[in-house]
């Protein structure tokens, strides 16, 4: 009977011995973990830092838009873009970047394009090129001083001539794409 105790009390001090031990160990990975974490964060704080422009998206599309006199919008943080109502069409708006100065505005439309480009479309994306300070763009767009290239099935490029290309401003031009029954027209241009 004596054996049996002492077996039995060699089993519960082996056991509970094992369960600290894993509770420790955990501990310990939990630790590492959450360094690993700061040190991950603090990387990522020191990528940062290498930036030649400032890519604090937030804070320059908003200077963008105070600048614009555009006051309603909405900042959408999972996406890095303000989103607004502009003549009945909803925009998505951002400057700013880290290797690349880009500005961006997406327009979508319930306008849709034929193959040789609706005047009503023209218009609109001209009035926004210059609303948002595109100058390659605006005007030259009314004008027809593009090249029309043709991306697929439903969706097409308008190629700008650049103006100065001394300037290091890059004109990506304008993409205008067929996407669940709307158009999606893309501006954007960048300084490299």
């Amino acid at each position: 009977m004596k054996k049996t105790f002492y077996y039995v009390l060699i089993l519960i001090i082996t056991i509970s011995c094992s369960e600290k031990k894993t509770k420790t160990e955990n501990s310990i990975i939990k630790n590492s973990k959450s360094e690993t974490v700061s040190k991950t964060d603090n990387n990522e704080l020191e990528n940062h830092s290498d930036c030649i422009f400032d890519d604090n998206y937030k804070k320059i599309t908003e200077k963008w838009l105070s600048e614009l006199e555009i006051k309603k919008y909405v900042w959408d943080s999972k996406i890095n873009k303000a989103i607004l109502i502009y003549n009945g069409d909803t925009l998505h708006v951002f400057k700013g970047g880290c290797n690349h100065f880009i500005s961006s505005v997406e327009i979508k439309t319930n306008i849709y394009p034929n193959k040789e480009l609706d005047t009503s479309l023209i218009r609109k994306i001209n009035n926004i090129a210059c609303k948002f300070k595109f100058n390659n763009y605006c005007k030259k767009i009314v004008e027809g001083q593009f090249k029309k290239n043709k991306n697929g099935d439903s969706s097409f490029f308008l190629e700008f001539e650049d103006d100065d290309p001394e300037d290091n401003l890059i004109s990506e031009g304008i993409e205008i794409l067929e996407k669940e029954k709307n158009t999606i027209i893309k501006i954007s241009e960048y300084y490299n």
